[in-house]
């Protein structure tokens, strides 16, 4: 690791001139680790939908970096998330990706917890005169949601989730969108294999738009897309459409790993999140929510568009991933008039993995 230090702690002036990390940052699995550790360990992020939860007992899992997570709805409808980890041995809990129980019960030995998370029983606990059950309880984790969105926190001294968001419910507001009025229409899940940081940074700028997006491009104007990196936790971006005048579309970053697009007419959203595998290969679901209001047709013609312009980003990240492997540069060089929301994420990347180094 401590190459990676060194050249962790040199890189913090190139960022500020427009060079983008270093090529290795996507393929070495030390500055992976450091991510794991610092961004996915510790961050709020993007799990789910109130919608999953609706019921007491219902449940859906997650992996927020190495960390296994459960949400839940437990009988007095808390929304609770605990780490998918069993007190005894450290077996998972559920195995399923969603459902809905009375308890948690681990599929290995059976210790059963309640849906509060604490242990409730576990099988011959009675021939162990030690055995206390009120100290094995799951480990809690902070979870909030902000309309039907929900967010998990695998730090349990976090601070909440408000802080990480500031202002942008009010941007999405401003932007047509109140994301409480939404409801979940369906989930899309990507396999890419490219590092997490290429699959967002590709999201942060439209620069390729009109090379590599033509029938998106026939639709917003990107010589017209500005962006606002003025935030310290999110970017914001703006596409005006060709053929309205006074419309667009907004776009959004969240720190670490979710991307937003929105429509106001009427209201739409695509969540899109990344899970980092590994230092080379991501898990990308895109969550489409529509207002009451959003026709079939048009929910047909949105997501159309939407899962064109996804399949084209995969074959584009997964081009940038073999180029940065090969060894070929170094590193990049932005053009920062079109791509400042790549360099203001790459500076809170930065920022994570060099307070890991120090």
């Amino acid at each position: 690791m401590s190459r990676t230090i060194d050249v962790v702690r040199g890189i913090g002036g190139d960022l500020e001139r427009g060079d983008t990390l270093p090529a290795a940052w996507y393929s070495d699995a030390a500055i992976f680790e450091a991510e794991k550790k610092r961004v996915f360990s510790q961050l709020w992020q993007y799990v789910g939908h109130t919608g999953q939860v609706e019921k007491a007992g219902d449940f859906f899992t997650s992996q927020l970096g190495d960390v296994p997570v459960i949400v839940v709805r437990d009988g007095s409808g808390k929304l609770r998330a605990f780490a998918n980890v069993c007190r005894h041995r450290g077996s998972e809990v559920v195995l399923e990706c969603a459902g809905s129980r009375q308890t948690l019960q681990c599929h290995y030995h059976g210790w059963t917890y309640n849906l509060d998370g604490t242990l409730r029983a576990a099988p011959r606990a009675n021939e162990q005169a030690s055995f206390d059950k009120s100290t094995l309880s799951l480990v809690a984790f902070p979870v909030e949601s902000w309309g039907p969105l929900i967010f998990v926190n695998p730090d349990p001294g976090a601070a909440p989730l408000s802080e990480l968001l500031g202002p942008l419910p009010e941007i999405f507001t401003r932007a047509g969108v109140d994301v409480r009025g939404l409801r979940l229409y369906r989930r899309d899940v990507y396999q890419l294999a490219a590092n997490w940081k290429i699959v967002i940074e590709n999201f942060n700028e439209c620069y390729h738009c009109p090379v590599a997006h033509p029938r998106f491009s026939e639709v917003i104007d990107t010589d017209a897309y500005r962006v606002d990196t003025d935030h310290e936790f999110f970017s914001i971006y703006y596409g005006p459409y060709l053929r309205e005048s006074g419309q667009g579309a907004t776009y959004a970053t969240l720190w670490p790993s979710a991307m937003f697009a929105l429509s106001g007419n009427p209201p739409s959203m695509q969540v899109l999140c990344v899970r980092a595998l590994d230092a080379e290969h991501t898990y990308e679901t895109i969550d489409y929510y529509f207002a009451e209001s959003a026709t079939e047709e048009y929910i047909r013609g949105y997501i159309e568009l939407a899962d064109l312009v996804q399949r084209e980003d995969v074959i584009l990240c997964e081009s940038v991933q073999r180029g940065l492997k090969s060894g070929a540069i170094k590193k990049g060089q932005l053009m920062l008039s079109r791509e400042r929301g790549i360099q203001h994420f790459q500076k809170l990347v930065y920022r994570a993995v060099a307070g890991f180094a120090s």
